[in-house]
């Protein structure tokens, strides 16, 4: 008997997607029972956020699921599942750490202060989940765009990419359009490869990056939405020795205005504190909350995103702050 229930539910989480059917939810007798397992679903409307919960600095993680109220488009939605990424119950991450590569005259506007610095960040990957992969990635003003690793979980070797990538020198002749289009197709080469794996891990883009960048606003909000299909989150680190940048008529540091949209967050560092800025990113990853409810329409259309604590919640999680992505862009999910 229990051979033929494990091939019927086999049969029922691989059967194809149609993109055109309601959402159906495959759920374990673990979860029904109010167990911390995994939800296992299969589903062409099920919208997840990730919810960062934290108070002094340090995560919350007390929160539960009739703690939280969820708005899609300022009107509000059931909560269909709930994970914790303190049970061990979220998906995967897959961490890409995206890096421009190093000009002639542009060190401190891009990535070149990471440059030989890459080992300092050894102690902070010492905390990634065994469950989770690391990945490397990079663009260039002359219109390289690359996947340097694919993910893995060998840390290792993403010291060892990373370094390689930042290690040479490139000449460009400009900083303009041939930049703006090479990060646009290296974030794009992440969504593809992340979507590819199986079981489909939640992308996360961490820059080391100067963010001295600019961009119709129109533009980036092109590719915002293809990392909002995903519900990919991105997260950076800006060394305090790279200039701020300061534009009319365009929207500035690209990359933090990425960050914020997914709800991620930029971090102004050191070389004293890259360690520890990384595995305050990893802790804020790891014990993240997931709320997932159904979306009523696949328009494509990007829907405003709201995330508040219950009233009863805020008066015992006084000081608690959540930060979470402000938008999603519901689309059917390909066969």
């Amino acid at each position: 008997m229990k051979r033929q229930a494990l091939l019927a539910l086999l049969l029922v989480l691989f059967q194809p997607r149609p993109s055109s059917l309601p959402a159906q939810e495959v759920q374990s007798a673990a979860h029904d029972s109010q167990s911390p397992g995994t939800t296992l679903r299969s589903a062409t409307n099920l919208v997840l956020v990730d919810v960062v919960a934290r108070k002094n600095g340090l995560p919350d993680k007390t929160l539960k699921r009739e703690d939280f109220t969820l708005f899609d488009n300022d009107h509000p939605v059931a909560i269909k599942t709930f994970d914790s990424g303190a049970e061990a119950a979220a998906r995967p991450l897959a961490l890409w750490f995206v890096v421009q590569c190093t000009m002639v005259g542009w060190t401190n506007q891009g990535s070149g202060l990471f440059r030989g610095q890459i080992g300092r960040f050894q102690p902070a990957l010492r905390n990634v989940d065994p469950h989770d992969a690391v990945a490397v990635a990079h663009w260039c003003d002359n219109g390289d765009a690359k996947i340097d690793l694919r993910p893995t979980s060998n840390t290792e070797e993403l010291v060892t990419a990373l370094e390689n990538v930042l290690a040479p020198t490139f000449n460009p002749e400009g900083h303009g359009r041939e930049g703006e289009l090479a990060l646009q197709k290296t974030l794009q080469l992440i969504v593809n490869a992340t979507r590819s794996l199986v079981p489909e891990p939640l992308p996360v883009v961490i820059f080391l990056y100067g963010d001295y960048s600019g961009m119709p606003k129109s533009e980036a909000d092109h590719f915002v939405d293809a990392l909002l299909e995903t519900s990919a989150l991105a997260y950076g680190l800006k060394d305090k020795r790279s200039p701020r940048i300061w534009l009319v008529g365009e929207l500035g540091a690209v990359a933090h205005y990425i960050a914020l949209e997914t709800g991620g967050e930029y971090l102004w560092v050191t070389p004293e504190t890259y360690a520890q800025s990384l595995t305050e990113i990893l802790q804020q990853l790891h014990f993240r909350y997931e709320l997932g409810f159904k979306a009523e329409t696949l328009d494509g259309k990007r829907h405003r995103l709201r995330v508040e604590l219950m009233h009863t919640a805020k008066s015992s999680h006084k000081g608690t702050r959540l930060r979470y992505r402000l938008a999603y862009v519901p689309v059917p999910q390909e066969n």
